[in-house]
């Protein structure tokens, strides 16, 4: 894949990983920060007044341009009339359907929350026209699904725990302080506190203590009542969140919402949603689940990929040994609206700003600033850390 002049002059060919990122959004199969990822590399070659020529066959190159319906503000690849034709099994093989089905499908990447906005994270129950029962609404479910990870961003952004210095450093208790905090500033419907509905810690005692308070709370009206669970666990697996307080796990019936688009080892801080699966029941369970990786389970910075822990617990040594030697460095994790999520960014408080990548195989672009490293570059862990520590304490 390329990126063309409308002249068909060469941009630049798309990186591997681009070219991954780009199939995926043309096959619908991207989530979260992937889905972040593509649409910022697509509003960049549209910016540009670029076209995308597809490689998927030799004699011709077929052509595409990216859309952007003016009405919703989504992006999608159109294939350009009159060039070559997609070989079959191509991923960009179709046009994109139409804008208004499309919406009604397309699930949002997850984005900063405003606080004191409703957060509307599940839609009410509606009745059926032949058979009275409940239903949920199916055509924003998608976009609710959404918003429950767009949350537990939102409140890892907003409480500092995407960011690391020794000054700043708190216990596992001052963190979910923290949490907590940010959640009184959202409700989850209109004068409905999230806090007043929040457990930060899921075990059957704390899901039966929820559970009374809504079943007992007059502040949701004719609105389905629904409450959260926020807590680090161990794995979520199948349709089963597993944790230390329960041998078998816990059911949930909806989906499990993934920072990153991909299943990372635990501990993971899981923010859950409590509320009756059928209009009528006083039966609780776990609707969806998302999720983000941690460093630990006595420390909750966001973690991209399983391989990043080790060498990000050495980063968090040598700020500290550091922070000891009279150099403050600050780290920090954009978990929304980064360009590439795998990113760290280091800055001292002499303004010197490093940007470091911990994964072995680059994901998305790479940053573009002046001083960037991938640790995979380097022979050791020890290295690393030799070369990160010489940045900063240079003419000290």
């Amino acid at each position: 894949m390329r990126i063309i002049e409308k002249n068909a002059a060469l941009v630049r060919t798309l990186t591997p990983a681009e070219e991954e990122l780009l199939g995926g959004f043309a096959l619908g199969t991207l989530v979260g920060p992937r889905l972040l990822q593509a649409n910022q590399l697509l509003m960049k070659v549209r910016n540009g007044g670029h076209w995308l020529a597809c490689d998927c066959r030799k004699d011709a190159l077929p052509v595409l341009n990216v859309t952007l319906n003016g009405h919703t503000g989504t992006l999608f690849l159109k294939n350009n009339p009159g060039t070559a034709e997609h070989v079959a099994g191509c991923p960009f093989t179709k046009d994109e359907r139409e804008a208004a089905e499309r919406d009604a499908d397309a699930a949002p990447p997850a984005a900063w929350l405003p606080p004191d906005t409703p957060l509307r994270l599940i839609g009410d129950f509606r009745k059926a026209p032949q058979n009275g029962t409940g239903v949920i609404s199916e055509g924003s479910e998608r976009h609710e699904q959404q918003r429950l990870l767009s949350l537990l961003l939102t409140l890892i952004e907003t409480s500092g725990l995407n960011l690391y210095a020794t000054h700043l450093k708190k216990d596992l208790t001052g963190q979910f302080a923290e949490l907590r905090s940010v959640a009184s500033r959202y409700p989850l419907l209109e004068r409905v506190p999230a806090s007043n509905y929040l457990e930060t810690r899921l075990d059957m005692k704390h899901m039966m203590m929820l559970k009374a308070r809504l079943r007992e709370a007059t502040v949701f009206g004719g609105h389905r009542r629904h409450g959260l669970l926020l807590d680090c666990i161990d794995e979520i697996k199948g349709r089963k969140v597993h944790n230390a307080r329960s041998e078998d796990g816990f059911d949930f019936q909806g989906h499990h919402l993934l920072w990153g688009g991909a299943k990372t080892p635990g501990p993971l801080l899981a923010l859950a949603l409590y509320s009756p699966a059928t209009a009528g029941s006083h039966f609780y369970e776990l609707i969806h689940v998302a999720s983000v990786p941690v460093l630990s389970r006595v420390h909750l910075f966001p973690v991209y990929r399983d391989e990043e822990r080790e060498p990000l617990k050495a980063l968090v040594s040598l700020i500290d040994w550091m922070a000891g030697k009279g150099v403050k460095v600050l780290m920090r994790r954009p978990v929304i609206g980064g360009q590439v999520m795998d990113e760290l960014v280091l800055t001292s408080d002499q303004d010197r700003v490093l940007s470091v990548s911990l994964t072995q195989e680059p994901l998305g672009p790479e940053p573009e600033t002046e001083h960037f490293k991938r640790y995979a570059d380097f022979k050791s862990l020890e290295t690393f850390r030799k070369y990160v520590a010489g940045f900063f304490m240079r003419e000290r």
